[in-house]
């Protein structure tokens, strides 16, 4: 009986130690969060859409 309680004390700590391994597989690269760049998101010097309006004196200004 001691015999059937060490062989499943080896199953269990091998099948820990394999879970174990299998777990940390995947897990390169840096271990921490990047900065954060917001000012890399903006977008740069964009024009503002035109309104209805500014549009139709765009279109009374060519006529004239």
């Amino acid at each position: 009986m001691k015999a059937t309680h060490t062989l499943q004390l080896k199953k269990l700590l091998i099948s820990t130690v394999l879970l174990s391994a299998l777990a940390g597989c995947g897990q390169s690269g840096p271990l921490y969060l990047p900065e954060q760049q917001t000012e890399q998101n903006q977008p740069q010097n964009t024009a503002k859409p035109a309104t209805n309006a500014e549009q139709v004196n765009t279109q009374i200004k060519q006529e004239q």
